[in-house]
């Protein structure tokens, strides 16, 4: 899996265009970027020129999520491209969502299929306001079909890191096995897993602005727990009268405390 690195800065905003220079191990460049047309301005042909042409795409995404940011003159990112990465689209969340890691390999995807004989986690994680208290349940079921319950109780939290600890107490109790199924109403916990995940691993676990990703040390038991594995996630709707999902939002309520 070939990556590449380099160090953007935004010099100037004016109109349409973003004035930008870009740096890596072997030299700098400044160039301009039209983000309606997703046009690139380059003045030469240097191979730095021709490595954001190749990752254009991933690029784009870059500089779009900082524009949403309000992004000022100035900012510096650091930029992680992956060759070959797939991108997640809105729709994709309609479908089995496939972090496959297998034989050294990551291949992200998404089918409309489920795998077959697979292990199933099912989970969903609460957050109590008013005691600050949280917690989590979950549903293990193996490939015959029989089920296990699990859940957790803590005395701080929140309800994105309930989520991500709910997957990961599933994921640690099938360790042995290499094709699990997670069931979550977290689209926070899938985007993290199956895309962003693997970007703040070669960006020394920052964020593209330099800042250390939050609820790092889950993130990173997240990558070593799906190493060599198929993980497969399908996001289910939150109160939509799923059975097993009902059931673990009952119990994570319970264990955070929530009468």
């Amino acid at each position: 899996m070939k990556t590449e690195k380099l160090t953007l800065t935004i010099e100037s905003i004016t109109g349409s265009e973003i004035e930008c220079c870009a740096s890596n191990k072997s030299g700098n460049i400044c160039f301009g970027y039209d983000p309606s047309q997703k046009e690139l301005k380059f003045t030469d042909n240097s191979s730095l020129a021709k490595i954001i042409l190749k990752y254009q795409f991933q690029f784009d995404k870059v500089i779009l999520s900082a524009l949403r940011g309000k992004i000022k003159p100035g900012r510096i990112i650091s930029c992680v491209f992956i060759e070959g990465f797939n991108f997640l689209n809105q729709t994709d969340y309609n479908c089995f969502i496939r972090l496959d890691r297998r034989n050294g390999n990551l291949k992200i995807s998404s089918s409309k299929e489920e795998t077959k004989e697979i292990y199933k986690i099912y989970t969903d994680g609460s957050f109590a306001k008013n005691t600050m208290t949280s917690g989590y349940g979950g549903i293990i079921q193996n490939i015959e079909g029989t089920k296990e319950v699990f859940s957790k109780s803590f005395a701080d939290g929140g309800s994105n890191l309930m989520e991500l600890m709910a997957v990961l107490d599933g994921l640690k109790q099938l360790q042995a096995h290499h094709k699990i199924q997670v069931n979550t109403d977290s689209r926070f916990v899938i985007r993290g897993a199956a895309q962003w995940m693997h970007f703040w691993k070669h960006n020394n676990w920052q964020t593209a602005y330099g800042s250390k990703v939050k609820f790092v040390k889950q993130w990173q038991e997240m990558d070593k727990l799906s190493e060599g594995k198929l993980i497969e996630f399908k996001w289910l709707k939150g109160h939509s009268g799923h059975l097993e999902l009902d059931f673990c939002h009952k119990l994570a309520r319970k264990s955070a405390n929530i009468l």
